[in-house]
C-alpha cells in the first residue's frame, strides 16, 4: 500500500506530461486532441467529424458541416462509432445495431514536426455495405516511405443509409449520398489538412474493393469534368463493379420498396418522409433484410447512375469518352478476386450460363454465345488445382488453386467482369490522355484472394510469420509511397538494391513502364514470390470447404527460399488474353450494366 502511495505522484505526473505533449489541432469548430506515437514518429486523431450527423431530416440529403462546439477539447484517441451495417446476400443479419447513425468521422495520420506533405485518403471496402475506416493500418506504410505523407481514412454512410434509390429518393433526397459524403470528406481535407501538416494540393484518393470502386465513382463524378480540383492521384486497388443500373430501374426500386415495407412505411402518406422519422434499429434492421434478400454474395445498395452526380456507367465513360478526375493512377488486381463471390455449384456449360444470367440478367441469348466464345471450358481441361503464372497454361480461365473446370471459369468470369476489367479501364482512361499517366499492377502470391493484397501494403514489412518477405512487402508499400510522393510508382535505384535477396528490379524506374492504353504497350507488374514450403489450409466458401496451396518459409532448409519475384507482363495477353474478355465486357456494357 504505501509502494502505492509513493508512486502515486509519479503516475499523475507521467499522465500530465502525457496530457501536455499529446497533439492538439484547432479546426474552427471544434478542439481536438490526438495522442503521439514514439514508435513511429507519427501524432495520430482518431474519431474526427467532418459532417452534421445523418439522422432524421438529414437522412438521405446531402451531408452538412459540423456544428460548432468549443466548450472543451475532444478526446481523438478511440475510433469511433462504425457505420449500419448491411450483409450480402443471403446474410447472416448482423445483431441490430450494428452501428451508429451519426458516423461520419475521419481519422488522420501526420509525420510529427513536419508540414507540407502529400496527403493518402484511404476508403474503406466492403460492398458497399460492409466495414469501417478502422481496421487498415497505415502507420507502418508511412513509416516505411520515410514518414513522406499524411493518411486519411474516411467514413461514409452504408448499405440503404448511404445507396437507398429509387424515383422517390430523387424528388425528396439525394441519390448516392455515400459518394457525397467522400466529396465531403475531401473537401474537408482540402479546407483542413494543412493543419496537420499536410498540402491540400497534392492529394491522392486510395481504397480497396468497393473503396476501389469509390475511388472509381469519383473519378468519374460530375462527368469527369472537375479536373484535379479534389484530388490529383488515385490508388483502386480491385475496384468493385457490381451491376450499376438507373436509380429508377427495377431493381433499385424493388429494393427500395422492400426496404420501405421492412420499415414500416408501406401505408404512409409519404413513405420518404416516414423513412426519415423512423426509429434507427427499425431501419437498420429493414437495411440488412433488404440487402440479404440480393443476388448471391451481393448487396442491394450500391451505386446507380443518378444523372448528375454519377452519368454514366464506367465502361461507356472510361473507354468511350475517357473524361476522368486527376491526373494519374496506379492501380492494381489479385490474381484470384471471384471465389468467395460465386456460387460453389457450377459443374456444368448449363450451371454456368446460369450463373451468368443470374448476374447479369439483361444478356440476351447472343451476348451469351459471345460470353462462351471466350470462357467455354474443353473438354480435356486439366485437373491440376495450381495457380496460374498467367503466361504458360492452364490459365485462370480453367484452373485455379480454388476450382478447376466449369467452376473456374465463373470464378474468373466474375472476377474479370466485378473487379479485373474495371481496373483494366482505369488504366486506360488514365493512360490514354496526353497530360496523364496510368501504371497497372497484379497481386499474385497463392492464394491471392480477395482483399489479401490490403495487410501486405499496409502492415510492418519486419513482421515475421508470414508468407511473403519482408523485402516483397516493403517494395509494394514504397510503390504506393512513391507514387503518393512523386507521382511515379517506380522503385529508385536504393529501394531496388536494399531489397536484398528479393528480385524487385521489374519495378525500377525504366523497367515498369507506364500503362499505354493499346494492346501492344499494355504492359503491368506482376507481384509474386518463389520458393517456399508448401502448406495446405482449409478455406470455408459457400457452404463447401476447399484445400488450398500456400507457401512460407522452410524453416529446415529443406525447401528453396522464400523470397519477391517481381516481372513485367503484358496486360493483354495475360492468362491467355485478359485484354479481350475486358473487351467483351466493355461491348457488353449496355446489357450488362458496367
Amino acid at each position: 500500500m504505501l509502494g502505492l502511495i509513493l508512486a502515486l505522484p509519479v503516475l499523475v505526473g507521467l499522465a500530465l506530461a502525457q496530457a501536455a505533449t499529446a497533439p492538439v489541432v484547432d479546426l474552427g469548430y471544434a478542439k481536438y486532441r490526438g495522442f503521439y506515437s514514439p514508435e513511429y514518429d507519427q501524432n495520430i486523431f482518431n474519431g474526427i467529424r467532418y459532417a452534421a450527423p445523418p439522422v432524421g431530416k438529414l437522412r438521405w440529403q446531402l451531408p452538412q458541416p459540423p456544428s460548432w462546439d468549443r466548450s472543451q477539447i475532444f478526446p481523438a484517441v478511440d475510433y469511433a462509432p462504425q457505420c449500419p451495417q448491411s450483409p450480402s446476400s443471403p446474410g447472416p443479419l448482423p445483431a441490430v445495431p450494428s452501428g451508429d447513425e451519426d458516423c461520419l468521422f475521419l481519422n488522420v495520420i501526420a509525420p510529427a514536426n513536419k508540414k507540407w506533405l502529400p496527403v493518402l485518403v484511404w476508403i474503406h471496402g466492403g460492398g458497399y455495405g460492409l466495414g469501417n475506416n478502422n481496421y487498415a493500418n497505415f502507420m507502418p506504410q508511412v513509416h516505411t516511405n520515410g514518414n513522406s505523407y499524411v493518411v486519411v481514412s474516411i467514413a461514409y454512410r452504408l448499405g440503404a443509409f448511404g445507396f437507398l434509390a429509387s424515383a422517390d429518393v430523387k424528388k425528396n433526397g439525394v441519390l448516392n449520398a455515400a459518394i457525397h459524403d467522400m466529396r465531403f470528406a475531401l473537401l474537408w481535407i482540402k479546407q483542413n489538412i494543412y493543419r496537420f501538416g499536410g498540402d491540400p494540393l497534392r492529394v491522392t484518393i486510395s481504397g480497396e474493393s468497393a473503396g476501389g470502386g469509390s475511388v472509381m465513382m469519383l473519378a468519374m463524378a460530375n462527368g469527369g469534368l472537375e479536373g484535379d480540383l479534389l484530388f490529383q492521384g488515385l490508388i483502386p486497388s480491385s475496384p468493385y463493379l457490381p451491376t450499376q443500373w438507373r436509380y429508377d430501374d427495377t431493381w433499385p426500386t424493388l429494393s427500395y420498396q422492400t426496404f420501405v415495407e421492412q420499415a414500416g412505411c408501406s401505408n404512409a402518406k409519404s413513405a420518404f418522409q416516414c423513412l426519415q422519422s423512423a426509429d434507427t434499429i427499425v431501419l437498420q434492421n429493414a437495411s440488412a433484410i433488404a440487402s440479404s434478400m440480393s443476388v448471391h454474395a451481393q448487396w442491394a445498395f450500391i451505386p446507380v447512375t443518378d444523372g448528375t452526380l454519377i452519368r454514366k456507367r464506367p465502361s461507356e465513360q472510361l473507354l468511350v469518352d475517357k473524361r476522368v478526375n486527376g491526373r494519374r493512377v496506379l492501380t492494381g488486381n489479385n490474381g484470384n478476386e471471384g471465389p468467395f463471390f460465386t456460387s460453389q455449384n457450377v459443374t456444368s456449360e448449363g450451371a454456368f450460363v446460369d450463373f451468368v444470367l443470374t448476374n447479369y440478367p439483361r444478356l440476351s441469348s447472343r451476348n451469351v454465345t459471345s460470353v462462351l466464345e471466350l470462357y467455354a471450358v474443353p473438354e480435356n481441361v486439366s485437373g491440376i488445382y495450381a495457380d496460374s503464372d498467367g503466361v504458360t497454361a492452364p490459365f485462370s480461365t480453367t484452373n485455379s488453386n480454388w476450382a478447376v473446370g466449369w467452376q473456374q471459369a465463373a470464378n474468373n468470369l466474375y472476377a474479370e467482369a466485378t473487379f479485373v476489367c474495371p481496373s483494366y479501364w482505369l488504366a486506360d482512361a488514365y493512360g490514354a490522355g496526353l497530360l496523364r499517366s496510368a501504371w497497372k499492377y497484379q497481386y499474385s502470391p497463392p492464394i491471392s484472394s480477395h482483399g489479401a493484397d490490403v495487410g501486405p501494403v499496409t502492415e510492418d514489412p519486419t513482421v515475421r510469420g508470414t508468407g511473403l518477405d519482408a523485402a516483397f512487402r516493403t517494395a509494394f508499400q514504397q510503390t504506393w509511397g512513391n507514387f503518393v510522393v512523386r507521382g511515379d510508382p517506380t522503385l529508385s535505384a536504393a529501394q531496388v538494391s536494399g531489397a536484398g535477396r528479393g528480385d524487385v528490379a521489374a519495378a525500377a524506374a525504366g523497367s515498369w513502364p507506364r500503362w499505354g492504353g493499346r494492346p501492344e504497350s499494355d504492359f503491368m507488374l506482376n507481384l509474386n514470390m518463389t520458393g517456399g514450403m508448401p502448406v495446405v489450409t482449409r478455406q470455408l466458401v459457400d457452404g463447401k470447404t476447399l484445400e488450398l496451396t500456400s507457401y512460407v518459409p522452410s524453416v529446415d532448409g529443406s525447401h528453396p527460399e522464400l523470397k519477391a519475384a517481381f516481372s513485367l507482363a503484358s496486360g493483354w495477353s495475360w492468362e491467355g488474353g485478359r485484354g479481350k474478355r475486358c473487351q467483351l465486357w466493355a461491348d457488353l456494357g449496355r446489357w450488362a450494366l458496367l
